[in-house]
């Protein structure tokens, strides 16, 4: 029961920073996007900006930890899948690349999520 919990937990992070950055006026152009070299979470076009968006849900309330858990693998991991991406949609291409985070932090005892936005959280590992 603790598993699926945590995995809810997890979809409905996702869920809640697709629409939290919808709101915020970005357009989703893809979610769960995989290849051979990894996945991201979100993709999305913010005025001539296109954005890989890498989701961390976490019920402990560290802002810091979930940064760090975007680790040189998982970034370099991102970026050649950011690639893969760029070669498959080249009409998605925009004047701007940039690589966000969203942790999605959530709190058991009131049943409640808070978002933190970071923009350009890392730059590609070339």
């Amino acid at each position: 029961m603790q598993r699926q919990k945590a995995n809810e937990i997890f979809h409905v992070g996702e869920d809640l920073a697709a629409k939290f950055l919808a709101n915020k006026g970005y357009a989703i152009v893809a979610r769960n996007f995989r290849a051979s070299t990894g996945e991201i979470d979100i993709i999305a076009i913010q005025e001539d900006t296109l954005v890989f968006v890498e989701v961390k849900t976490r019920s402990k309330h560290s802002i810091r930890q979930a940064m760090m858990n975007v680790s040189f693998t998982k970034r370099k991991r991102i970026t050649l899948t950011a690639q893969r991406y760029v070669i498959q949609h080249p009409e998605c291409v925009k004047s701007r690349i940039r690589f966000d985070l969203v942790i999605v932090l959530y709190f058991c005892h009131t049943d409640s999520y808070k978002l933190e936005h970071l923009e350009d959280a890392f730059l590609p590992e070339l």
